[in-house]
């Protein structure tokens, strides 16, 4: 129980800083240039690498984790304020965060994920419109909360054979098209002046993120029709966006990232290697979202 509870915390405030400090705060406060930013990105890559290696006698993944946490609570109090190295720091610190948090999750323990992306999204939704500048005791709070889970969870053993035989690469491909479809959308709805969602509808925007959580986990579908399905839904909210349809876009579109991320998160936590899931998460996480990132900075949708 108090292991579950630990999971739970661990992973849902730390998406919580993910989401609130580096993807909309930092990002916000430096106003998305890729060249400032770029060296978190760097940081971002090599820990990621990191995160999949053995680092002499620390090779424990929850001692990796307790030590990626507590650099970045130290970075948190500098918030948002950093420079070429300091930012490399921050992107080591999430980068190995990235794929040791998803390993520690098995396929019995999907409650605890839906509730770790619940956390993540009603307080990411709830503070998305707060000053990007003013969110340094989000980081450090986010942090401190996901640290002290760490401790609790030191002893933490991942039964690996719990875990499935490694995927092919081909299976992880539409990952990446989910994570880059989000990250330019939402990067472009983010600076669109004319389509502010997250003000005007925050409440039906968690309320269909849980929606979006609740639909992964209750329906039933094969895994290529798991795909389609996220395709359409997609779909529907580019269309939304283009026709700049808010109050539909606030309904469609967080049921469609709650969705697509248990099917992303669902599917990563079931790869046995560690360092597998460390070099996928590279493409998946920081390539793919990057990419969506630079070409919304080109208004190619509006």
């Amino acid at each position: 129980m108090i292991n579950s509870l630990a999971l739970v915390l661990l992973l849902g405030f730390e998406l919580c800083y993910y989401l609130l400090i580096v993807q909309t705060g930092v990002a916000e406060h430096y106003n998305s240039d890729i060249i400032t930013l770029f060296p978190m990105f760097v940081g971002g890559v090599a820990g990621t690498i990191l995160g999949g290696f053995s680092w002499g006698r620390v090779s424990n993944p929850m001692h990796k984790i307790i030590v990626a946490l507590i650099l970045q609570l130290l970075l948190s109090l500098m918030y948002p304020h950093y420079n070429i190295f300091t930012f490399i720091l921050l992107g080591l610190s999430v980068g190995v965060m990235a794929p040791l948090g998803i390993y520690l999750f098995k396929a019995k323990q999907q409650k605890e994920l839906l509730l770790a992306l619940a956390i993540a999204y009603t307080i990411g939704t709830y503070f998305f419109t707060y000053d990007a500048g003013g969110r340094v005791y989000m980081a450090v709070g986010f942090s401190a909360i996901a640290l002290l889970s760490a401790f609790v969870l030191r002893n933490y053993v991942v039964e690996t054979e719990a875990k499935e035989v490694s995927h092919p690469y081909l299976q992880y491909l539409p990952l990446m098209l989910w994570i880059f479809l989000d990250s330019n959308l939402f990067e472009t709805l983010s600076r669109h002046q004319g389509i502010d969602i997250w003000s005007e509808y925050t409440f039906t925007i968690i309320a269909f993120h849980l929606l979006g959580l609740i639909g992964a986990y209750f329906i039933n579908m094969s895994k290529t029709k798991k795909h389609i399905f996220i395709a359409f839904i997609f779909a529907l909210s580019y269309a939304l966006s283009y026709f700049e349809e808010p109050l539909l876009l606030a309904v469609v579109y967080p049921f469609t990232i709650s969705y697509y991320n248990v099917v992303v998160f669902t599917t990563l936590s079931k790869e046995m290697s560690v360092k597998k899931l460390a070099f996928m998460m590279i493409f998946v996480g920081w390539i793919a979202s990057g990419l969506g990132l630079s070409i919304a900075l080109f208004g190619i949708l509006h």
